[in-house]
């Protein structure tokens, strides 16, 4: 990398300028910075962490810790939430399931004895 190029990434360039535009101002500087070591690959990652942010944390055991750390109950309230909504709400709203219920309901609270009752003619 020649230094002509190094000074387009650097604050006052076009390519600064353009990427202050796109990404702001610090994402610019990082990207300057790395662009004074002339190391492509250096720029390229700066672009990236730039365009998409840094690489999210993949150990279990960090993600766990953070979480117990900043609010241990969010991920398993809303788990449970969702749980709870998916299978028993959506279960319970079944018309098949309300119809049985009716049914059963009925009979325990004396609909039996009622039924009886009018085929035997009383």
């Amino acid at each position: 990398m020649d230094t002509t190029l190094i000074q387009r990434y650097q604050s006052g360039g076009d390519i600064y300028q353009t990427l202050a535009k796109k990404y702001g101002t610090p994402a610019a500087d990082s990207i300057a910075a790395a662009a004074m070591s002339g190391d492509e690959t250096q720029i390229n990652d700066a672009l990236v962490k730039a365009k998409y942010g840094a690489p999210l944390d993949t150990s279990t055991t960090d993600i766990f810790t953070n979480q117990m750390l900043t609010d241990p109950l969010a991920a398993p309230l809303a788990d449970a939430n969702k749980v709870f909504n998916n299978s028993i709400l959506s279960f319970l709203k079944n018309p098949t399931v309300l119809l049985v219920v009716g049914v059963i309901l009925f009979f325990v609270f004396g609909g039996g004895d009622f039924i009886r009752r009018k085929m035997k003619g009383n």
